[in-house]
């Protein structure tokens, strides 16, 4: 491997990326490649020279092959990407026009959706589910209820509670998640999440300039 790892530095700069590879991660798939190669070819007791298993190495990388995969199936692998049946893009690639400001639309913009992250979602549960445990179950009740959007009038007809004591619950509610979640609780609820943001400011901006251009 000493002799071997010189020559395939030397012929990595040589051998075109693929995808999001670069020549660092080029180099060091090439040296596992060579490394197997070296063990295959000790165990059936055949001797090669430095050059052969370069040589052998350099050709499965410019074919695709890799250490982690040599199939072409995988619409991710090397080889599907030299074939054309795939690509990898940045999400900063532009992937169309907005007719309104005409200005180019980022893949990573019109992938991202409004919904909530699912961690994020998953972990609001947990918090909310130990929340609801400290209470009782008409308690828990009436704050599904809320939560889900139904009326506190609806509600208290429903459930033969009083109105009052529901607008009261509705009250008690804001005060019991400061005491058990803490008092910023409520704002981290209704803040804005920072990609959310990004894309947001990115629409102002294009806005802003076909204004701009538009007067």
């Amino acid at each position: 491997m000493e002799e071997i790892a010189p020559r395939l530095k030397a012929v990595i700069p040589h051998i075109k990326p693929v995808g999001a590879e670069d020549s660092e991660e080029l180099l060091q798939d090439a040296m596992a490649v060579a490394a197997k190669m070296l063990h295959d070819l000790e165990a059936r007791g055949k001797q090669v020279t430095p050059g052969n298993v370069c040589y052998y190495v350099t050709l499965h990388m410019r074919s695709g092959r890799r250490s982690h995969s040599a199939g072409r199936t995988d619409v991710m692998s090397s080889g599907g990407q030299l074939d054309g049946k795939s690509m990898v893009l940045s999400f900063e690639e532009p992937a169309g026009m907005d007719p309104e400001t005409g200005e180019e639309i980022p893949l990573g913009e019109m992938l991202a959706g409004n919904f909530d992250d699912p961690s994020m979602s998953a972990s609001r549960n947990v918090d909310w589910e130990e929340f609801l445990s400290t209470h009782d179950d008409r308690y828990r009740l009436l704050v599904g209820e809320l939560a889900a959007g139904k009326k506190a009038l609806e509600s208290a007809r429903d459930r033969s509670e009083s109105y009052f004591r529901v607008r009261r619950l509705k009250a008690q509610l804001a005060d019991d998640l400061r005491e058990y979640m803490g008092e910023e609780a409520l704002a981290d609820a209704m803040r804005i999440p920072s990609w959310r943001g990004n894309i947001m400011a990115d629409h102002e901006k294009a806005a802003c300039r076909a204004d701009r251009r538009s007067r």
